[in-house]
């Protein structure tokens, strides 16, 4: 399905696929950690014709290092949990990352700009052929792929759309949107899915059945509820703020002397007042361009990415100090 620029330019920020496999005559969990390295090192040999991956293994990497590869959603809990045998593979612009020895033996999965889940899954499907060459995966003929957690046998597809969604949550609609997106077999979560609260505005929108749909009937479902939520966004967005013009300048306004300004800055406040530069540019009263720019301070400027970036042991005050320097420069540089 073709982009509508117009329609999604800024509610709708990033796109995910995910796969979860096994191979065939092995445990989920492999315990062994000759056989858990062999199947790290055939996995990183098969996909060296699709891309440059670099290996990372969970043992070698610091507490700040791991929680900072998570905050950018390469990795997962889980995939930290496991010390002994867990890795994970990250192509060089960080859009494709396969966990090995997470919940499952692999986890493959790629994360795009915008709404391109059939471009996503779609680079995929080259990864998941290439990792079958060198082992069967375990599949059943009448339920699929099997996976560790029985809510993934089937496909074993997550298609998730990650989506900036003020309107709804401020006019508190966002509940029978999360209602009526479960009716049809989605969920909507926080930002960083289930057990997270939303951040800023954002959700994430995902399938939940992978049993008895195909992987293109997931992406079509999954892409058609996106957009549809998307038209309910813009049409209160009219309501809540295009009627109400000044106030929503003076809030964005407001929100961008606070970032330009402020020498200490704390998340929350980053995504309060974020949010309210956002907004204001997707809707003309502020002078800024590419909100693309914008989402991507909501993980570049998290606790853990800016520890990492720093390089060194640091403090609250320093990572809030920085987040602080951080902001200022992107969005001096989006005005000009």
């Amino acid at each position: 399905m073709t982009e509508n620029p117009e329609l999604l330019s800024g509610y709708i920020i990033k796109s995910r696929v995910r796969l979860a496999r096994n191979f065939e005559g092995l445990p989920f969990y492999v315990k062994d950690e000759k056989k858990a390295d062999e199947i790290i090192q055939k996995t990183q040999l098969s996909l060296f014709k699709i891309d440059d991956f670099t290996l990372y293994r969970m043992r070698d990497l610091s507490a700040e290092k791991k929680e900072a590869m998570k905050e950018k959603h390469l990795i997962s809990s889980a995939l930290i949990l496991n010390e002994r045998t867990g890795a994970v593979l990250i192509n060089k612009d960080q859009t494709l990352s396969i966990m090995l020895h997470e919940e499952d033996v692999i986890r493959e999965q790629c994360i795009l700009n915008g709404l391109s889940l059939y471009e996503a899954y779609k680079n995929l499907d080259r990864i998941d052929d290439e990792i079958s060459k060198q082992n069967a995966f375990s599949y059943h003929e009448k339920l699929g792929y099997l996976t560790a957690c029985p809510t993934n046998v089937g496909t074993g597809m997550r298609a998730s759309v990650m989506v900036f969604l003020p309107a709804l949550t401020e006019s508190g609609k966002i509940k029978r949107v999360i209602s009526s997106a479960y009716k049809l077999g989605l969920t909507v979560r926080g930002i960083y899915g289930e057990g997270s609260d939303s951040e800023g505005s954002v959700y994430q929108i995902s399938n939940e059945v992978t049993l008895g749909l195909s992987e293109y009937e997931i992406l079509q479902r999954v892409n058609e509820v996106v957009l549809e939520i998307v038209r309910e966004e813009r049409e209160q967005a009219n309501r809540l703020y295009i009627k109400n013009e000044i106030s929503t300048m003076d809030n964005a306004r407001k929100s961008f002397g606070v970032l330009t300004n402020a020498v200490i800055l704390s998340y929350s406040e980053l995504l309060y007042h974020l949010k309210n530069v956002k907004l204001g540019a997707m809707l003309g009263l502020i002078d800024i361009a590419d909100t693309r720019k914008l989402d991507e301070l909501l993980i570049t400027l998290r606790p853990a990415v800016i520890t990492d970036k720093i390089g060194k042991k640091t403090t609250k005050l320093d990572v809030e100090m920085k987040r602080a320097e951080l902001t200022k420069k992107v969005l001096l540089n989006l005005r000009g």
